[in-house]
């Protein structure tokens, strides 16, 4: 049996339809889960060597590399695009509101922040003025936010949702300012792989299967109660579904949007790597045969 210690934030879709159809803990793997505190708890980890897949946004990826010298390859995307928004309390009318209190975040250096940057910057906000505060997680930033510990923050579902049924309103979302970055990717360290290819291969089979399933027309209800079920609100399962990533495969559009974001912020301090450098194609494919 193989396994595969992994690390979250919250599970994505192809995760949720895997644990739901026992692909995860089965004959050929066993699959442990944490669900990650922050980003930098992830990022050093992988790089430790402590867990062996994480699943965040490729932005992750390129600063863990070049930050922790983590040695990542994608996996898969196991997202199309990211469905995050900037929930603010009821207090904040507008984003310069927001931007006149703390800002929960999980870094301030990678990951959902370069949007919030990208915002900052079109609206005239200058972000050496702002007060951002490192909470953590999606969890961790959810909960601040609605106890007014903060005043806004980015999430993903199914915590927009509950954040709107808590009082709090969407300033933005992703889509409005970066159309193309990209869904979570699952992740692992290149000596992992190749060091146990077959657990990476296992794993990564488990969610094509597992994605493939949700797929069909027949399964569709099912997939959608499976989300349901790990709190996704019905309106974004049924989304998650219909927008399913067809073959995991990475996006070479959602990477190029991924180091446009960090040039915009300042934040590319070495030359960015070529996307094939990053993304294990050659494994998804030998999985998804």
């Amino acid at each position: 049996m193989s396994r595969v210690r992994q690390i979250l934030f919250v599970a994505p879709a192809p995760v949720v339809w895997a644990e739901h159809l026992g692909l995860l803990q089965s004959a050929e793997l066993e699959v442990e889960t944490t669900q990650t505190t922050s980003s930098d708890q992830m990022g050093q980890g992988l790089a430790d060597g402590a867990f062996d897949v994480g699943i965040g946004v490729m932005d992750n990826v390129f600063a863990w590399n070049a930050e922790r010298h983590a040695g990542l390859r994608m996996l898969a995307q196991l997202e199309r695009s990211q469905p995050m928004a900037f929930c603010a309390g009821p207090s904040c009318a507008t984003l310069a509101d927001a931007a006149r209190g703390a800002i929960a975040v999980d870094a301030v250096t990678n990951g959902f922040v370069l949007v919030l940057y990208r915002a900052l910057a079109r609206a005239g906000i200058d972000r050496a003025a702002c007060r951002f505060e490192s909470v953590g997680g999606v969890r961790h930033r959810y909960e601040a936010l609605v106890a007014g510990k903060a005043a806004a923050t980015i999430l993903v579902p199914p915590f927009i949702d509950m954040a709107v049924a808590a009082g709090c309103h969407v300033l933005w979302r992703g889509s409005e300012l970066a159309p193309t970055y990209p869904g979570v990717v699952a992740t692992a360290p290149a000596k992992w792989i190749e060091a146990d290819r077959p657990a990476a291969l296992a794993y990564v089979r488990a969610l094509a299967r597992a994605n493939a399933w949700a797929g069909e027309p027949a399964h569709r209800d099912e997939a959608v109660a499976a989300l349901v079920s790990s709190r996704y609100s019905e309106a974004a399962a049924r989304g998650l579904v219909d927008a399913r990533m067809p073959a995991l495969e990475p996006s070479r559009a959602g990477w190029d949007e991924v180091i446009a974001l960090r040039r915009e912020a300042g934040l590319l301090a070495v030359e960015a790597p070529a996307f094939e450098s990053v993304a294990d194609l050659a494994l998804l494919r030998e999985a998804s045969a």
